[in-house]
C-alpha cells in the first residue's frame, strides 16, 4: 500500500507535468515580483493588412493583441 507521502509527491509531480505555464508564472512572480502569463510572438503579414487591421482596432478601441489571441483561441475549439 502506498504510503501518504508517496501519493502526495505523485500527485504533485502529475500537477507539475500538467501546469507547467502556471508553475513558469510563479517563478517568475518569485524571482521579479510580477505576474507574467503572455508571451511575445512575432508574425510576418502582408504590409496593407496590417495597416487595416491597425486601423480598425484602432476606430473600434479593440487591442490587437486581444482580438488575436481570441481568434486563435476560436481557431483552436473548432479544430
Amino acid at each position: 500500500m502506498p504510503s501518504r507521502k508517496s501519493k502526495f509527491l505523485s500527485r504533485a509531480m502529475k500537477l507539475m507535468e500538467e501546469k507547467k505555464s502556471a508553475l513558469k508564472a510563479l517563478e517568475e512572480f518569485e524571482k521579479t515580483g510580477r505576474v507574467i502569463t503572455k508571451t511575445r510572438l512575432n508574425f510576418t503579414i502582408d504590409r496593407t493588412l496590417a495597416k487595416e487591421f491597425r486601423d480598425y482596432c484602432k476606430k473600434h478601441r479593440i487591442n490587437m493583441s486581444e482580438l488575436v489571441e481570441n481568434l486563435i483561441k476560436k481557431n483552436l475549439k473548432t479544430n
